[in-house]
Formats: C-alpha cells, structure tokens, sequence
C-alpha cells in the first residue's frame, strides 16, 4: 500500500503540476522556466508527506491503517491541487482585468495630451501592473523591457505587447494613442472569449468532481442493502487493495479533468 500510495501521489502531482510545452517554456524565457523548475519542490513535499501518512497507518494499524491512512490523505491532498488551481485561475484573471485597466487608462490619458512618460506615471498609481515600469523610468531606464518583463506573470501577456509598442513608439517616434486603443479592442475580444469559454468549463469541471464524489453513494447504497462494503475494503487484502486502487482513479480522475479543462481554456 505504500508503494500504491507513492505511485498515486505521484501521478497526482504530475497531473497537476505537469511540464509545460516547450514552445510556451521558450516565450515566457528563462526566468518563468526557473521559476518552474523551483515549483517541483511543493508536489514533491506534496507525494512525500501522503507517503509519510500512509507508512504511519502502516505502523500503527497494519495492512488496514496503511490502506485507510492512504486512502484519505489523496482526498484531502487532491482538493488542496483543485483549490491551488482555482486560486492561480483567478489570480491570472485578476492580473487580466488590470492589464486591460492599465491600456484603457493609458490611451485615455495619451488622448488628453499627456506623454507617455507622464501617462505612465500617473497610471502607475492606480494599476499596479505597470509599478515596476513607472519605477524603472523613474530611475531613467527602459520602459519596454520592464513592460515585457512584467508581461512574464500569468493573465499579464498583454504588458509584453504594450512593451514592444512603447519601444516602437520610442524608436520611431509613431504615436502610441492609436496601437493602445488596438490592443485594449483586443483585450475586449479576449475577455469576451474567455468569458464563453469559462461558462462552457464550469459544467466538465462539475462533472468530474461530482463523479469522484459517487464512490461515497455507492458506499451509502451497500448500507441501505444490508451489506457492510467498509468491512470488505478495510478487512480483507483484495478490499485494501480495490480501495487504494479506487481512491487513487478517482483523484486522478479530477485532476486529469482539471487538466483538460485548463488546456481547454487556454
């Protein structure tokens, strides 16, 4: 049960926290590479810690305490990997609504008669997305790379295009009203896309976690039978074994379709 244990909180954790495509690794650059490769280091602690549980059931109640040990540990480790999820989801969306903030208020101020220069430093004090730009002019360096390099974190890609603008707009000395209402029309069509597309998710999304959750009826139903399902999948080696093997499907289960769903939603 340990190994089934090991084996399970493993493939949970490659589900959830799984290479990205190498084409996505070469856009973000080296240091959003870095940063995943520091993120291994929560899935391993992750696979270890249900490892630890699931030998500690084994020393206190045997085959039975390792099977039921390890048996809740990948519920609860499965939901922190969903609850992770959803918070990088609407971290990402958050980051979203402020770029395209920062593009509306941009152009607006561009439209007024501001510079760019001062543009940004008023913005600056309201969107927090473009802080890191606004403090590099101050000191006198170059917006568009800090721009882009900002564009790095998830839901700011759009700041990546912002930057290449600005450092046109800087080289060439075309206006940057023009390409910001462009890009805050496309953000527009983005958000509107993204928008469908999280509706049209939700329903997979509850599907998987509803069906993970049918074991339990099914336990409830051999019950109401007269049966003692408990009794067979604690007490008997064959029960431990379909109970290991049945929890860790039904975890990575929800995981793949968390997967799938976030592949689907771009």
């Amino acid at each position: 049960m340990t190994l089934l244990a090991a084996a399970a909180a493993a493939l949970a954790c490659w589900l959830a926290f799984g290479p990205p495509a190498p084409q996505r690794l070469r856009d973000r650059g080296d240091a959003v590479e870095a940063r995943h490769s520091r993120a291994w280091l929560w899935p391993t602690l992750v696979a270890l810690a249900v490892v630890a549980v699931t030998v500690a059931g084994g020393l206190i109640g045997g085959s039975a305490g390792a099977s039921v040990a390890g048996s809740a540990a990948l519920p609860l480790v499965t939901a922190g990997l969903v609850w992770r999820r959803h918070r990088a989801r609407a971290a990402a969306s958050t980051a979203a609504r402020e770029v395209f903030d920062a593009c509306q208020l941009l152009a607006a101020l561009l439209r007024v008669g501001h510079v760019p220069a001062a543009a940004l430093r008023v913005a600056a004090h309201d969107v927090p997305a473009l802080a890191e730009a606004a403090a590099v002019q101050e000191v006198g360096g170059p917006v568009g790379p800090a721009l882009r390099r900002g564009g790095s974190a998830p839901g700011r890609s759009a700041l990546v295009e912002l930057g290449i603008a600005w450092e046109v707009a800087e080289r060439t000395g075309a206006s940057l009203t023009a390409t910001l209402d462009a890009l805050a029309d496309r953000l527009v069509a983005r958000r509107a896309v993204g928008n469908v597309v999280a509706s049209e998710l939700a329903a997979p999304r509850a599907t998987g976690r509803l069906l993970a959750g049918l074991p339990v009826v099914g336990l409830l139903l051999g019950y109401s039978f007269g049966g003692d399902p408990l009794g067979f999948l604690v007490g008997s080696v064959l029960g431990q074994v379909s109970l290991g093997i049945g929890v860790a499907l039904g975890c990575a289960g929800v995981l793949w379709t968390e997967r799938i769903a976030d592949s689907g939603g771009g």
